[in-house]
């Protein structure tokens, strides 16, 4: 009796062994999880972009004399949307939560400068293309065009949207989404 329960737990010890081996290749072989893409398909930083396009020593002048003011410009927007964010944040974890036309005259800055943001980056780029021959602005385009699902696009990790407040609730308390009607939150 006593011999086989040792045979019981020599065999019990070797299945768990093998199923841990097992599961040390499994996860070495596939990866950590969220892994970026292969380097084929990973977009190429815009700086290699501007490279693959073969500019002459003109464009490569003129491209590079824009681009001090754009950056500027980038950079004081996306601090400002930084701290409109930060205010909004601060307005809803006050202990007395705030009327909703002070939350919503926030969310419409932050609105204002996302859109202000967004019509920098094209302006910039159509620029950019005003500078560069029909093949240049061809392989430039097709990149920018691999580039858009990375950039922009829906992924698992994201969920439907990219702001502070479209996370979804986990539990047993509903959030109505961005599907829910306009006005006042929590009315329905």
């Amino acid at each position: 009796m006593n011999r086989n329960w040792l045979l019981y737990l020599l065999i019990f010890s070797l299945a768990l062994n093998a199923g841990a081996i097992g599961t040390f290749a499994y996860l070495h072989w596939q990866g950590p999880p969220g892994a970026p893409p292969p380097p084929e398909a990973a977009p190429m930083p815009f700086r290699h972009l501007l490279q693959e396009l073969n500019l002459d020593p003109q464009q490569r002048q003129t491209l590079k004399a824009m681009a001090p003011e754009h950056w500027r410009k980038v950079r004081g927007l996306e601090q400002n949307l930084l701290l409109q964010r930060q205010e909004l944040f601060a307005l809803i974890k006050q202990e007395n939560l705030p009327e909703w036309p002070a939350v919503e005259a926030k969310i419409k800055e932050i609105n204002n400068l996302q859109l202000q943001l967004e019509e920098e980056k094209v302006h910039h780029l159509m620029d950019i293309q005003k500078n560069l021959r029909p093949d240049q602005r061809q392989v430039l385009i097709t990149q920018l065009e691999k580039r858009l699902p990375q950039c922009c696009g829906p992924s698992p990790e994201r969920g439907r949207g990219r702001g502070m407040m479209m996370r979804r609730w986990r539990g047993n308390d509903p959030h109505p989404g961005p599907s829910a009607p306009m006005g006042s939150p929590g009315v329905k």
